[in-house]
C-alpha cells in the first residue's frame, strides 16, 4: 500500500511538472499576463520560467518584451520550438530598469520565446508583449573607406545578412601600391568578425577570415594586397546579434 501511495505521489508529481513546463502559443501584437509560482518549471540556477511559440514571417523583425513589478524579469529567443535553444537574450532591455527585451529579425517559421525569472524562486505576475511583425528590406549598400581610415558603424536589422543570420556591413577598399595591410574591427556589442574578398561586393571566396586576432571579442586580419579593389565584410561573429563598431584600416608599409 505505501509502494502504490509513493508510485501514485511520484505520478502525480510528474504530471504538475509537464503541466508547469508545457509551452504555450503567443501571436504577433499579442500581449499576456502571466503569474509564475513555486509551481512553475524551473531553470538549473533554480529561477522559474515558461515557453511560448510563435509563428512568424520571413524578413520581419519582432520585438519582445517582459516586464514586472514583482521580479527582475529575463527574456531569451530563438528559432524552432526547442526552449533550451535561444540565440538571443536580455536582462534589462535598454533603459528598462528590470524589465528584458529582444528584438530579432525572422527567416520565418515558429519562434520560441522564454520568459523567466533572473534570479532563484522569485514569483509574481508578468507581462509579456510581442510587437507585430515590422517588414525589413536589407540595403545593398557599399560603403567607401580607404588605408590610414576608421569608420564607425552599425549592424542592424536593415544591414546585409549571412547565410548563418548574422548581420554585415560592406565596404569597398581601393589599394593604390603594394603592401601590407591590416584590417582591424572593434565592438563593445558583439563579438566581430571580419572577411577579406576580391572585388567590391563582399561575395565569393574571401581572401582570408579573422574572429579574434585582434585580441578579446575584436578580429583583425593582415595581409598583403595588390593594387586594385577590395571589399570587408564588417560582421558579427554569432546571429541576430546587433550592435556599434569601429572598422579601421591601416598601412603597414
Amino acid at each position: 500500500m505505501r509502494a502504490l501511495m509513493t508510485t501514485s505521489v511520484l505520478a502525480a508529481s510528474l504530471l504538475l511538472a509537464g503541466a508547469a513546463s508545457a509551452q504555450s502559443s503567443i501571436r504577433p501584437g499579442q500581449t499576456v499576463q502571466g503569474n509564475f509560482t513555486s509551481k512553475d518549471a524551473r531553470m538549473d540556477d533554480g529561477s522559474h520560467y515558461r515557453c511560448y511559440t510563435m509563428q512568424t514571417n520571413a524578413d520581419e523583425a519582432y520585438t519582445v518584451t517582459l516586464s514586472s513589478s514583482d521580479f527582475d524579469t529575463y527574456l531569451s529567443a530563438g528559432p524552432g520550438a526547442d526552449c533550451d535553444d535561444t540565440t538571443v537574450s536580455n536582462d534589462d532591455g535598454p533603459d528598462m530598469g528590470t524589465d528584458s527585451q529582444v528584438r530579432f529579425m525572422s527567416n520565418g517559421g515558429l519562434w520560441v520565446i522564454k520568459a523567466n525569472t533572473l534570479s532563484e524562486g522569485e514569483t509574481g505576475r508578468y507581462q509579456l508583449r510581442v510587437s507585430s511583425g515590422e517588414r525589413v528590406r536589407p540595403t545593398t549598400q557599399v560603403l567607401p573607406i580607404s588605408v590610414g581610415e576608421s569608420r564607425q558603424g552599425r549592424l542592424e536589422f536593415s544591414d546585409r545578412r549571412a547565410d548563418d543570420g548574422s548581420y554585415y556591413d560592406c565596404y569597398s577598399l581601393q589599394i593604390a601600391r603594394s603592401g601590407s595591410t591590416a584590417i582591424r574591427l572593434d565592438s563593445g556589442d558583439f563579438d566581430a568578425y571580419l572577411a577579406l574578398y576580391q572585388g567590391p561586393q563582399c561575395d565569393g571566396d574571401s581572401i582570408s577570415s579573422d574572429d579574434d586576432s585582434g585580441g578579446g571579442t575584436s578580429a583583425q586580419i593582415v595581409e598583403t594586397l595588390r593594387p586594385g579593389t577590395y571589399s570587408i565584410r564588417a560582421n558579427t561573429l554569432g546571429s541576430d546579434e546587433t550592435g556599434d563598431y569601429t572598422l579601421t584600416v591601416t598601412s603597414r608599409r
